[in-house]
């Protein structure tokens, strides 16, 4: 089963470029004391007024600036991508130009949580087919305590993950722990890929690993299902965007 040690990357994090707290810099130095060999920067996208997301210009900058860092040579290797929302119709709210200058995309659903299950799988479906979108982040939105998953065809929706080559995240803020158990079993079972990421908003939180990896063995998921096992250059090449 999946160990913490297993993980060289941390694919999901934010710094004050929108509602971090950290910056950059500080984001890379916690990932090198947290032994990582890798990570992504995932600020939000426009949507999110609230978080100061990024339109198009600024993620663009944002990436060049998280370039620059990592030829510096910062102790990690820095990926520059977003975290994309996911809009109410299934389309993302940056263009593909943008998202397909970026590393990584993370596609994430941040509104209008209440649509029904037909209308959700639907959404879902829609985004899953960008083909820039390399990783369904926290896929149910749940909140422990707060708030329920919202509804969908979780089978349609991993097997349409599998087809496309787009990783399901496990999200390891406490509060998320999003995907489950039973839904990461059902994500493995399918032959989906799964990534462990952190969603770390400030520098003491990156590589906060530790809840994801135990919903992971949860669902009896070993290193092999996990892209973020992976060394850098393997990794990178794993993603969907350089697949053939």
């Amino acid at each position: 089963l999946l160990e913490r040690g297993d993980l060289r990357g941390d694919l999901h994090m934010h710094t004050t470029e929108s509602d971090g707290k950290d910056s950059v810099r500080a984001m890379a130095d916690g990932a090198r004391r947290a032994g990582l060999e890798y990570v992504a920067i995932t600020d939000h996208s426009q949507s999110l007024a609230m978080a100061n997301g990024l339109d198009e210009r600024r993620a663009l900058e944002h990436a060049a600036r998280i370039r620059a860092l990592n030829a510096e040579g910062v102790g990690v290797r820095l990926l520059a991508g977003i975290e994309v929302d996911i809009k109410p119709d299934g389309s993302l709210d940056l263009n593909d130009t943008c998202l397909a200058a970026l590393d990584i995309v993370v596609a994430s659903v941040h509104s209008a949580l209440n649509q029904d299950h037909e209308q959700m799988t639907a959404r879902l479906l829609r985004a899953l087919e960008n083909p820039h979108v390399d990783v369904l982040g926290h896929p149910t939105g749940r909140m422990l305590l707060k708030r329920e998953a919202y509804t969908f065809d979780t089978a349609a929706i991993v097997d349409a993950a599998v087809r496309q080559g787009v990783a399901l995240e496990i999200n390891c803020q406490p509060h998320r722990l999003d995907l489950n158990d039973v839904h990461a079993r059902l994500a493995r079972d399918r032959g989906a890929r799964i990534v462990v990421s952190s969603d770390a908003h400030a520098e003491r939180r990156v590589g906060d690993l530790d809840l994801g990896v135990t919903v992971a063995r949860r669902a009896w998921i070993g290193p092999d299902h996990v892209l973020n096992t992976l060394p850098f250059d393997q990794f990178r090449s794993s993603l969907r965007r350089h697949r053939p």
